[in-house]
């Protein structure tokens, strides 16, 4: 499941009257030591004051002249992501949480980007699973073209007993500066655990294909810190949406395609292919 907002959002807010005074939200403000007040009229979110709206309007001003309407809101099942896309296309400190027209809460930023920091990669600087499946969603909902490569470093686990964790995660770090030096703009990719990258691509099967070998040949063939030879392999689904049965639970759909492609790499490996579909297999040779 990707992480939503409403697992992280404030849910008792003090809210104000859009007829109240910009001096009467100022000192609710300054009271509760808060940035922002959602502001109401019969029950109804109508906008939102910030400290920055008191400051730039008279303290006998009524709080509908001064407030930012309308308001910049996500609905609770909106992901981290969305939310930080919002925050940082209006340049605001704080998104408010709604659904059907009634508030439910708000995000900080301060609070948003400490959650999204818990599904970043420090080691790689790569985001996690969390953002691959935001970006699906997104692919899959627009109507274009979605295809996953699952990338399995071999023998990952030997090297580590060989030369020890702190080598090992050396090894991880320049296959991931590799990965994001190569992999396309209009793709992303992530750290989805251990020794195991994934990468969304808007591309149909074939051109998927030719992007995964054009990955595994340049882990190939680098020269790495310790002198160690690397390989991978790598597991293709999707790319083919005329022929999809998609559930229409968009999260869903992209986790099964992650684990379609994971089973083909798995497959590729026992095998000794370097990359397989999730319907078959491509040939060894590259």
């Amino acid at each position: 499941m990707i992480t939503t907002v409403s697992s992280i959002m404030e849910k008792d807010l003090i809210t104000i009257e859009s007829m109240d005074s910009v001096d009467n939200a100022r000192r609710i403000m300054t009271q509760y030591r808060i940035g922002c007040l959602p502001v109401m009229e019969g029950g109804r979110l109508v906008g939102i004051i910030t400290t920055w709206d008191i400051m730039s309007s008279h303290p006998d001003a009524l709080v509908v002249d001064a407030m930012t309407a309308p308001p910049i809101y996500v609905e609770p099942t909106a992901s981290l992501w969305e939310a930080k896309e919002k925050m940082d296309r209006y340049g605001i400190e704080r998104v408010l949480v709604v659904k059907d027209g009634q508030l439910l809460g708000l995000v900080t930023k301060t609070r948003l980007y400490f959650e999204i920091a818990k599904h970043f990669d420090m080691l790689t600087q790569l985001n996690k699973k969390d953002y691959i499946l935001y970006e699906g969603v997104k692919l899959l909902k627009s109507g274009q073209e979605v295809s996953v490569i699952f990338i399995d470093i071999d023998g990952f686990g030997i090297i580590d007993k060989e030369y020890g964790h702190v080598f090992g995660d050396l090894i991880l770090k320049e296959i991931s500066d590799l990965l994001k030096a190569k992999v396309p703009d209009d793709c992303f990719l992530c750290r989805y655990g251990g020794d195991e990258f994934v990468v969304l691509t808007p591309y149909r099967q074939e051109r998927c294909i030719e992007l995964a070998k054009e990955l595994l040949k340049v882990i190939s063939q680098n020269e790495y810190s310790i002198k160690v030879s690397i390989t991978a392999s790598a597991g293709i689904s999707g790319g083919r949406r005329e022929k999809s049965r998609f559930s229409g639970n968009y999260v869903d759909d992209i986790e099964n395609l992650i684990n379609l492609a994971s089973l083909a790499s798995t497959s590729a490996k026992r095998n000794k292919v370097p990359l397989m579909i999730a319907e078959g297999f491509i040939p060894s040779k590259m």
